[in-house]
């Protein structure tokens, strides 16, 4: 995504800038932004809509997984994590699931996320939370006249933050068919400044007897969130993918899988990915996941090329997955824990 595209965080830098001027903060609005300009130029689902968005932490990595494979799962995932991708396939978890991530993100940000899923009211419950911290910064007089670029002794701070609940079930009696909603309730903090919205997301999916999966969400449905003199949509998405039947090659069970991707304002983009799975008869497992993305968006700085790694003993799974940014020339690392009575993939 380009560098002209806003994100929450630019939105509150430009709020400051109009509402509190007066108060000298000039060098840290300026701070902010930068912040803002970095994730916004890295962020794929960010929508523009009059040129100022909100919501942005909707769009960003929660499942290393997920992340590993292009975000091309929907149509496969059965963790935990599909609260936040793919709201039909918690009904597929099956069993407690508690999933836990984090990484250094961009511009010294840290983006982390928990989920926790549960057998509930004959289907799934899940509930979930992320969180981008953009860290702290010190402020600086810039407009006070014999005090330029001297400390106050105040601090800004400034964090995205979203909470999800949702619930699947599994429908018929063969259970084929899932459908599932998730509802999330955003905050926005910069400074004394914050704003709040809420979002909807529903979704459906089948598995046939022959391995083949599907599944589709429309999700981030709400209105738009004020923040100081700023207001921006949420980052609209449709989503549709399909999952092959499972192949054992070389003692590996390999599964490849597509999505396509529709975001309001963002273009579209076409995933595909493959999962290969070891699996010992001791509860031993190790997992290598690529994918590759076809954005219609030239300015995404997101390399297109995915991979992710993981290794699973008993109830316990530990995910990676890496990510680079080409034109800042960064690379993410994000690290994943999932706990699960009984193992389900």
């Amino acid at each position: 995504m380009s560098a002209r595209r806003d994100c929450t965080g630019m939105k509150a830098s430009r709020a400051l800038r109009r509402d509190r001027s007066s108060r000298g903060t000039a060098v840290a609005q300026i701070a902010w932004a930068g912040i803002a300009l970095v994730l916004a130029s890295a962020s794929l689902n960010a929508q523009e809509f009059n040129g100022s968005r909100s919501g942005v932490i909707l769009t960003l990595p929660t499942s290393p997984r997920s992340l590993g494979l292009a975000d091309a799962s929907a149509a496969v995932s059965g963790d935990a994590w599909a609260l936040f991708t793919s709201p039909a396939q918690l009904a597929r978890a099956g069993t407690l699931q508690v999933a836990l991530a984090s990484e250094a993100y961009l511009a010294s940000t840290q983006l982390s996320a928990i989920a926790l899923a549960l057998p509930a009211f004959g289907g799934t419950l899940g509930v979930g939370a992320t969180l981008l911290d953009y860290g702290t910064i010190r402020e600086i007089a810039s407009s006070v006249p014999g005090a330029e670029g001297v400390e106050t002794g105040r601090t800004w701070a400034a964090q995205d933050n979203a909470v999800v609940v949702g619930y699947a079930r599994a429908l018929g009696s063969t259970r084929a068919v899932r459908v599932g909603a998730t509802v999330s309730a955003l905050h926005s903090q910069i400074a004394d400044l914050s704003a709040s919205g809420v979002a909807g997301s529903f979704g459906a999916a089948w598995s046939g007897g022959s391995g083949w999966h599907v599944g589709g969400a429309l999700q981030h449905i709400g209105p738009a969130i004020t923040l100081g003199a700023t207001s921006g949509e949420l980052p609209l998405l449709a989503r549709i993918a399909v999952g092959a039947p499972t192949r054992t090659v070389r003692g590996f069970d390999v599964r490849p899988m597509a999505e396509l991707r529709f975001v309001r304002g963002g273009g579209e983009a076409v995933a595909v990915a493959a999962e290969a799975t070891w699996r010992s008869e001791g509860g031993r497992s190790l997992a290598f996941r690529g994918g590759y993305t076809l954005r219609s968006d030239d300015g995404d700085d997101r390399s297109p090329v995915s991979f992710g790694i993981g290794t699973g003993i008993g109830p316990i799974e530990l995910d990676y997955a890496i990510e680079r940014f080409e034109t800042i020339d960064q690379v993410t690392h994000r690290l994943g824990v999932r706990y699960a009575r009984r193992a389900t993939r």
